[in-house]
């Protein structure tokens, strides 16, 4: 497999890029979290309760809902330009996986490895899109980015969870703190002590992130980070590795990427993607400022095409060989 070959981009591919994104301009004028429009709750999960957003415009474009999953401890606040594009145009529900400080869990005994990481993700899954008519779940499309593509991979390797389209952007081959931090640190810290050292910790989690958007957004998470959580789920998932799972999926699945930075390592994806038996792989090149923005307009691309219908007409030519 020659990187180079797959990471290479026509002028052509850049000019469609860029159409593409003039095609579905940022919505800043309405406010995606509107009473009106996005309903915002909790969901009953094992041991305690995560957060989710129901976006609902009136005059949707889709024709199918999108569930999206994010990253490692992410908050709402980072994913803005997301939720500017889908804003007003599809139906989405927002996931906030466990180790996120929106969740509501019983301390003494919740869980945060990646069984039940999944298994809150399929619970949410059959609950809010089961037709009532049939007892089976609607068509929809399921994208998740970054640790939320871990999630969603190791489920589906492990037969937990589902869905009539998957797309997965730079699924996190394994948690990227490093594993002698998680084996051998973490579980002698106190959380006392954590909470003193974090911005050491930060500064030397995010050396050498040089590029702009993505540290910002690096650095509000890791500020909004709930420290026992991330002790906790860090420790559980400490042995997560998607070049174990991969093979062990048998559904169709896109990876995708759009961008390298120090988190997301582009070398991995279109590896992760050739394990799949299924898998097929898609390089979109943008900007790192546009990482988030292009999320957000794959979710209005998805929503608009059935199952049946496969692949959006845009993104066809987007598809890199990986396989001999």
């Amino acid at each position: 497999m020659n990187l180079e070959d797959i990471y290479a981009t026509s002028a052509e591919e850049q000019r469609r890029v860029t159409e593409l994104f003039e095609s579905y301009p940022p919505r800043r004028e309405d406010d995606f979290f509107h009473p009106d429009c996005t309903k915002e709750y909790y969901f009953p999960v094992e041991d305690g309760e995560i957060r989710v957003f129901h976006h609902l415009p009136k005059n949707p474009v889709g024709r199918r809902p999108v569930v999206f999953v994010s990253g490692w401890g992410t908050i709402p606040e980072g994913f803005k330009d997301f939720f500017d594009v889908v804003n007003g145009r599809i139906e989405c529900y927002y996931i906030e996986t466990r180790e996120k400080n929106s969740s509501r869990l019983d301390r003494r005994k919740a869980q945060l490895g990646m069984d039940q990481l999944a298994r809150d993700v399929q619970k949410v899954l059959q609950t809010e899109l089961q037709s009532a008519d049939t007892g089976e779940l609607r068509d929809f499309a399921l994208i998740a980015t970054c640790w939320g593509s871990t999630i969603l991979a190791h489920g589906l390797a492990r037969r937990i969870l589902s869905a009539p389209t998957v797309v997965l952007f730079d699924p996190m081959h394994s948690l990227w703190f490093p594993k002698w931090l998680l084996k051998w640190v973490v579980p002698l810290i106190p959380l006392w002590l954590w909470n003193l050292i974090r911005p050491v910790g930060k500064r030397i989690a995010l050396k050498g992130m040089n590029e702009p958007t993505q540290r910002r957004r690096a650095e509000l998470f890791v500020d909004n980070a709930t420290l026992w959580k991330w002790k906790r789920s860090g420790i559980q998932v400490q042995d997560a590795d998607l070049y174990r799972s991969m093979p062990h999926i048998q559904q169709e699945v896109l990876v995708m990427n759009g961008v390298q930075d120090k988190i997301h390592e582009q070398e991995h994806y279109p590896k992760l993607a050739a394990l799949i038996p299924k898998g097929r792989f898609f390089h979109i090149p943008v900007d790192e400022s546009q990482r988030e923005q292009l999320l957000g307009l794959a979710s209005v691309l998805f929503a608009q095409v059935t199952k049946d219908e496969g692949l959006p007409q845009e993104l066809r030519g987007f598809e890199r060989s990986i396989r001999s």
